[in-house]
């Protein structure tokens, strides 16, 4: 039975349409794979044998199974030999005629497959052999037919059995999925179905990502704030080591590297400034301070407020910072000794910038921790570090303002004694040139010159060399001009751009004066109403001096 079933799978197999013959003596090419939809229009001219056809349905059934598996390994094969040419058949269907039952389940449809057997058996009895159609063809139009039927039933009915699908192919003999699609009950199922109790899961997978996304800014935020505490723990090993190292290298009276002269009677001291007590303070407060808030970060804002007047130590360390820049550069070869004996990798005057630089990296610092404080919702802690935030600005600045300060050369004055730095910068001016003597001040090049506005006085320097990554320039002094003895006057047209000027009333420099002017309109207005208020300010501490009882009057009449 094996055999015959393989012969007619086989004539099944080879059978082509006849654009796709090609003969030659009895013998065909190699031909490319035929799609079974091909397989219903011809026959063979063979006929199915008795024995096939009388057997019983349980066989039937696993002959057709067989013939499935084995159509499937066929398909694979290569040189087949074609049957001779046969004329084709005009009405297939009317072979069938009364045989065909459209299953109505998968149990129908094994029936089914057995009712047709049964009778094309029965035909092939009663008729004689020239009138009957070639049973092959009739078993393989039947079995295409099957399945185009069933796969109709499985799409309008949901209750069709594994075992319909696996007759199509589309499940496989353990029962699993053969296909990219899961079939359900005849559906196509796109994803698991969703119960009511992952929904409740789902929201409370929200409450959890949310709690973790607030762990993970206070994660970042303590990170910052361990960044902070780090920093300064460097930052104080760095100054134990000029402290420790250099200065008491160079108070050692018994040391192998001998002080210059000229280093000697103080001069010293002017190398390192107030770095001593920058240092101790360090040490012994503001580091302890920061590693307790790192237990509770909402102390850092009201620390910083409290150290205010202590970090102002760094504006008197950079006043000083020029003029220790210029004695290290004179004895760097002393120095370099000091640095070999003390087995340091980095220079004096390296180490001498960390101070500079130290009060500059704070504000950065801060930011960074208040922006994750920000994002943390911690509303209570933003106000104390916004105010630390704006202590690290205005320290920073005039620390910068006071080196620039210190740069200053030939001035006969202390700088000390000239009060609060209010502004300074470089402004093109013209020398001895009146508001009123256009003349002069269009036959003279402006000269840039750097300009600083003390609460006292305005000086006016020249400047040496240029400001670079590495240096930066010095500012000799050429004059200045008592601030209770100076007239501000605004000199700014469409014609001449934006100046003014600035005359000295002193008897005894009645000629000193300066056309001034801004390199943008900002700057201009920043330098006007900042000597407009200086000037106010003078002119009501001149009127309490002189006449303080008016001055008390007009100030009750005003408010």
């Amino acid at each position: 039975m094996q055999r015959n079933v393989r012969m007619i799978v086989t004539n099944a197999k080879k059978w082509l349409p006849t654009q796709f013959r090609k003969l030659s003596h009895g013998k065909s090419d190699k031909l490319p794979p035929v799609e079974k939809s091909l397989i219903s229009k011809k026959g063979s001219d063979k006929k199915v044998k008795p024995n096939l056809q009388e057997k019983p349905p349980e066989e039937q059934e696993s002959s057709t199974a067989a013939s499935v598996q084995l159509e499937a390994e066929d398909e694979e094969a290569t040189a087949i030999e074609l049957p001779p040419p046969m004329k084709p058949i005009p009405d297939t269907a009317s072979a069938l005629s009364g045989a065909t039952v459209a299953p109505s389940s998968s149990e129908d449809a094994t029936g089914t497959a057995n009712k047709i057997t049964k009778a094309l058996s029965l035909k092939s009895l009663e008729e004689p052999s020239s009138a009957q159609p070639p049973a092959d063809l009739a078993e393989i139009e039947q079995f295409v037919k099957q399945k185009v039927e069933s796969l109709k039933y499985l799409e309008n009915d949901g209750t069709n059995s594994s075992s319909s699908a696996m007759a199509m192919g589309l499940v496989g003999g353990d029962g699993s999925s053969s296909s990219t699609m899961a079939l359900n009950g005849g559906h196509t199922i796109a994803k698991p179905a969703i119960s009511p109790q992952f929904s409740e899961n789902e929201a409370a997978d929200e409450n959890l990502t949310e709690e973790q996304g607030i762990e993970d800014i206070l994660r970042k935020r303590n990170y910052a704030l361990r960044e902070l505490i780090t920093t300064e723990e460097a930052y104080v090993n760095d100054l134990a080591q000029i402290v420790n190292g250099y200065i008491a290298e160079i108070r050692n009276p018994s040391s192998t590297v001998p002080i210059p002269e000229d280093l000697k009677g103080g001069k010293e001291r002017m190398v390192f400034g107030n770095i001593e007590a920058i240092y101790e303070w360090h040490r012994d407060h503001f580091l302890k301070s920061l590693q307790k808030c790192l237990q509770n970060p909402y102390e850092l804002g009201p620390l910083i407020k409290r150290s205010e007047r202590k970090l102002h130590m760094y504006v008197v360390y950079c006043q000083n910072k020029p003029v220790s820049e210029h004695i290290v550069q004179e004895h760097m070869s002393y120095f370099d000794e000091l640095r070999l004996k003390l087995k340091y990798k980095l220079c004096l005057g390296d180490m001498l910038i960390k101070p500079v630089q130290r009060i500059m990296k704070y504000e950065l610092l801060l930011k960074d921790i208040l922006k994750h404080t920000l994002r943390a919702g911690l509303t209570e802690e933003v106000p104390g570090l916004k105010e630390a935030m704006h202590i690290m600005q205005v320290v920073p600045k005039a620390a910068n303002d006071m080196m620039d300060v210190g740069r200053l050369q030939k001035f006969e004055g202390k700088i000390t004694t000239q009060g609060k730095l209010l502004l300074h910068g470089p402004l093109y001016c013209v020398e001895g040139a009146s508001s009123s003597d256009k003349n002069s001040y269009n036959s003279q090049k402006p000269k840039e010159l750097h300009v600083f506005l003390f609460e006292q006085n305005i000086i006016f320097a020249e400047i040496v060399g240029k400001k670079t990554q590495f240096t930066s320039p010095n500012y000799i002094y050429k004059a200045h001009i008592q601030v209770n003895k100076m007239t501000l006057m605004d000199l700014s047209d469409q014609t001449n751009g934006n100046r003014f000027s600035l005359c000295s009333i002193d008897p005894q420099r009645s000629s000193l004066s300066y056309i001034c002017t801004a390199p943008t309109p900002e700057l201009h207005n920043e330098w006007l109403n900042t000597i407009h208020e200086i000037l106010k300010t003078q002119n009501d501490f001149l009127k309490a001096l002189v006449s303080p009882i008016a001055y008390q009057k007009e100030l009750t009449k005003d408010s």
